[in-house]
């Protein structure tokens, strides 16, 4: 009898701690980051940061990992930035040390970035969905994106109770590649939710969404591969050959499931690998990241950046993760989970681009693309923005393209119309941010509507004025001549013009609207869709198309047409590809 009443008071008093850190856990102070392993006292005296594990469930089972850091300098009113890594399963230490963060690896060492976004805004930096980086569950890893978009507004409401203060932020949502189909599903469920708020929860300020290279619309990124590497001097014909045919069996399946990946497709990005290997003794191939660099093959980019040894070293230290409050991560922490993508392999959810037109009725939205990435190519981006109507309007219709200066070298063009905003990035990879850190925290903060005169940099858009310097830019309608066009040779062009012409043919088959059967809610909403036909891309001319139909296309390549304009300086797995969209 005395055994059973000791069990029962260990029991109790086991119990009541249990309860006891789980009060505890949710007090802000106690996500406090107090000292960063390798982080010098004068560096650490720059920035203040919490991190830890938020349960989304009572029995705390599934934990997402986040990572903030909070503003040194707040500005029209406080800013609270979500950074999300695509992949799918691509943990967001990379925004933290190689993008937008505030620290980065310098010969092996801790040092600021003086490119962090938490310049002017408050920025959370989030392992989702389970599984990736240093989240965790003991259940079953997700399966499709509207189980991942319950998961994130589970961690908003819980983040927003531990952090009450910063429920009163302006909300942007910020990401690049896979995140690309992440935000615009997260923005939805957002807007739910406001539209119709629980009695225990709180509006959110959602005020926009912010994509890099982003891999929002399959259909127009899977036709660019063409035009890019035309565009760009590393095609060949047998190359641009065997990719039309690839690209025919691409739309064949586009046409009969529609969905955000599809593995045929995927194999066009992987001939333009294997035809850029090398016969070297060490054989290298073409980074899909950055078509300037090379790696080894089959690696192609999976290599890169450099920092990421150092990154998985440091994060897999028992030191560091005591110090961010992670010790509860089941597995040691990888960069990108393939039981995270193989998990969403057979995932049904509509591309991203079937929510976008609704989304921008209600939130502004910047799109933005480093030009030498290949995998999630800025030609993608600009197909997507060119047959998409929104707010009535079909593209960017007479919106004009703006020069872009920063520390007073070009750092690229914007184009806006309403409340959509394009921005191409001169010298940048996949990792925009990584490349042009200054650029890219310039062009936040603009989007954000802060003041860049308030920045520790020069830069300068055309649209600047003494009058509307503290506006997003395009913010007013203004009257300006496009930037001087300069031309390729005219084989090259001669070349360019006919591939474009083609693919744009192509795509147009595929996207033409089926008034007979357009879909509502499982469908493009909003842009022009395709009729279930035979009906096949002409890239090489094989079959006539009539010249009305091509009356009706919009089809917008790079908004600048050659690299003269601007000085050139000379583990991502999706569905069992060796891809990484990060």
């Amino acid at each position: 009898m005395r055994a059973t009443c000791l069990g029962w008071l260990v029991a109790v008093v086991l119990y009541q701690l249990l309860l006891l850190t789980v009060t505890e856990a949710q007090v802000a102070d106690d996500y406090l980051v107090a000292d960063l392993p390798d982080l010098s006292p004068e560096d650490a005296a720059q920035l203040k940061q919490y991190a830890g594990h938020i349960a989304l469930d009572p029995a705390r089972e599934s934990n997402l990992f986040f990572w903030m850091v909070t503003n040194r300098h707040p500005q029209n009113g406080s800013k609270l930035i979500i950074w999300l890594n695509g992949g799918p399963g691509c943990s967001s230490a990379d925004g933290y040390f190689l993008e937008s963060g505030p620290l980065r690896f310098v010969d092996k060492k801790l040092t600021i970035n003086k490119g962090g976004w938490h310049e002017f805004a408050n920025v959370v930096f989030l392992d989702q969905p389970v599984g990736t980086g240093l989240s965790y569950t003991s259940q079953q890893l997700l399966g499709s994106l509207p189980e991942i978009t319950d998961h994130f507004l589970a961690f908003l409401k819980a983040f927003f109770q531990i952090f009450p203060e910063r429920a009163q932020d302006d909300l942007y949502l910020a990401g690049e590649s896979y995140a690309g189909t992440y935000i615009p599903y997260f923005a939805r469920g957002i807007l739910d939710h406001n539209g119709n708020v629980p009695k225990d929860d709180v509006a959110y300020n959602l005020k926009g969404l912010a994509i890099g290279n982003g891999w929002i619309d399959p259909l127009h990124q899977y036709t660019s591969y063409i035009p890019y590497i035309v565009q760009h001097g590393i095609s060949t014909p047998d190359l641009l050959d065997e990719l039309v045919s690839q690209q025919d069996r691409c739309l064949d399946d586009i046409r009969l499931h529609d969905r955000i990946s599809q593995n045929r497709c995927e194999d066009l990005v992987q001939t333009i690998l294997q035809h850029s290997v090398t016969t070297d003794l060490s054989p290298m191939c073409t980074n899909q990241y950055d078509i300037r660099l090379v790696d080894e093959y089959p690696s192609c980019g999976l290599l890169w950046p450099n920092e990421l040894p150092q990154m998985k070293e440091y994060l897999t230290r028992n030191d560091v993760k005591a110090a961010l409050h992670a010790n509860g991560a089941i597995l040691p922490w990888t960069e990108c989970s393939t039981r995270v993508s193989s998990a969403l392999r057979f995932d049904d959810s509509m591309p991203a681009i079937s929510l976008l037109p609704a989304i921008l009725d209600r939130v502004n939205v910047l799109l933005f693309s480093g030009d030498k990435d290949l995998i999630c190519n800025h030609i993608g981006t600009e197909y997507l923005i060119s047959n998409m109507t929104w707010q009535d309007t079909k593209g960017f219709q007479d919106a004009p393209a703006i020069p872009w200066m920063v520390d007073n070298e070009p750092a690229g063009l914007w184009r806006q119309d309403k409340n959509l905003t394009y921005v191409l990035l001169y010298n940048a990879s996949h990792m925009v941010p990584y490349d042009a850190p200054l650029a890219a925290l310039d062009m936040m903060n603009r989007f954000m509507g802060l003041d860049p005169r308030m920045q520790t940099f020069t830069s300068h858009l055309d649209t600047d004025t003494s009058e509307n310097q503290n506006l997003p830019p395009g913010g007013e309608k203004v009257d300006i001549g496009q930037p001087k066009r300069s031309f390729f040779s005219a084989n090259v062009a001669a070349v360019l013009l006919l591939v474009m012409i083609a693919v744009g043919i192509g795509i147009f088959v595929v996207v033409r609207k089926n008034q007979q059967q357009k879909k509502l809610g499982d469908a493009h909403d909003g842009i022009q869709w395709f009729p279930l036909s035979n009906s096949r891309s002409s890239v090489r001319g094989r079959e006539p198309v009539h010249t009305d139909e091509l009356d009706e296309l919009v089809i917008e390549s790079a908004i600048h047409d050659s690299e003269d304009e601007y000085h050139d300086d000379d583990d991502e797995r999706t569905f069992g590809s060796q891809d990484r969209r990060v």
